[in-house]
């Protein structure tokens, strides 16, 4: 994080209660923020100074009148409907949440003008099957499920503001991302930690063949912050992508295996459907560091270190 363009500005976080956003938020500490959080409700986990906002996003209206009378430097949006499977029983939800929220909060920035940064925050499922590996931002956008296809119109919408308006925003296409305080308690990571420190096995859903990267949370966090920087710095970035992925991928199994390891633990995975097709996704970081400056600091074994941590001095174990 560059602290010289944070220092002091006003940042609004929607979706700031969520896992991400508290750990953007525990990284704009330093830099002494005037924070904001938008949400649906407050969070007792958000220990930083901040002021709360429940505006509704998919109210145009009122989304340009917080704009208006907030002004913030900069704004991470992370609010959104997560999940393929919310997503895919409830398309009405994914759509409001997804793609009419950022459509107005990129409308309503337009109108009032004044922010200097804007973070749309994407997913790695925009890009669906692909054959080329690792996968470029400029690779085509295959998802076509639900949430995927919610996620990809949010993404294409910030690009034709970026590109067609020269609104400050880059979008961050985010992977799996893990750490302390995920109270996703379904992520595989998460799962597998809890269940090894209450010494049950670990279970894998499919057949552990997924290849996939993991990013440690922190990482996630100072890549948001360097898209926004990044965008702030330079009118060419507008309306661009970038992949906030690790550098390596792994197998599902690997994954779980090297979390009993980093236990302690002589535990083996129950693997559910050894038969089940698997896929592939590797993604390509290097315009995020070359264009950003910004590259993992954490390797697997030690984002997994931290984050066992975090649970074992919170009571898991």
């Amino acid at each position: 994080m560059n602290s010289k363009f944070w220092q002091q500005k006003r940042v609004l976080i929607t979706g700031g209660c969520g896992f991400v956003g508290r750990w953007v938020a525990r990284a704009l500490h330093p830099a002494e923020v005037d924070l904001h959080i938008l949400d649906l409700a407050p969070s007792n986990h958000l220990d930083e100074k901040h002021t709360f906002h429940r505006t509704n996003l998919c109210d145009l209206t009122a989304t340009r009148e917080l704009i208006g009378s907030l002004r913030p430097a900069a704004i991470i949006h992370l609010a959104g409907q997560p999940g393929v499977a919310s997503s895919h029983d409830n398309p009405v939800g994914a759509y409001e949440a997804n793609v009419l929220a950022t459509f107005n909060l990129l409308e309503a920035c337009r109108q009032q003008g004044g922010v200097e940064a804007i973070v749309a925050v994407s997913s790695n499922h925009v890009y669906g099957e692909q054959h080329h590996q690792p996968t470029p931002e400029d690779a085509p956008l295959n998802g076509d499920g639900m949430y995927a296809v919610s996620k990809l119109a949010g993404d294409v919408l910030a690009r034709a503001y970026g590109k067609t308006y020269g609104l400050p925003v880059g979008i961050a296409r985010m992977t799996n991302s893990f750490g302390g305080d995920d109270h996703h308690l379904a992520h595989i990571i998460t799962a597998t930690i809890l269940s090894t420190l209450k010494n049950q096995r670990p279970v894998i859903k499919q057949s552990g063949r997924d290849r996939k990267g993991y990013l440690y949370i922190k990482d996630t966090a100072q890549g948001l912050l360097a898209v926004a920087e990044g965008v702030a710095g330079s009118r060419d970035l507008h309306g661009d992508a970038f992949n906030l992925v690790p550098n390596e991928v792994l197998p599902v199994t690997d994954l779980v295996r090297a979390i009993l390891a980093a236990v302690g633990s002589k535990l083996e995975p129950e693997i559910l459907n050894p038969t089940a097709a698997f896929e592939v996704e590797h993604l390509d970081n290097s315009k995020a560091r070359e264009l950003l400056g910004w590259t993992p600091q954490f390797d697997l074994p030690a984002g997994l270190a931290e984050t066992i941590a975090w649970y074992r001095s919170h009571g898991h174990g």
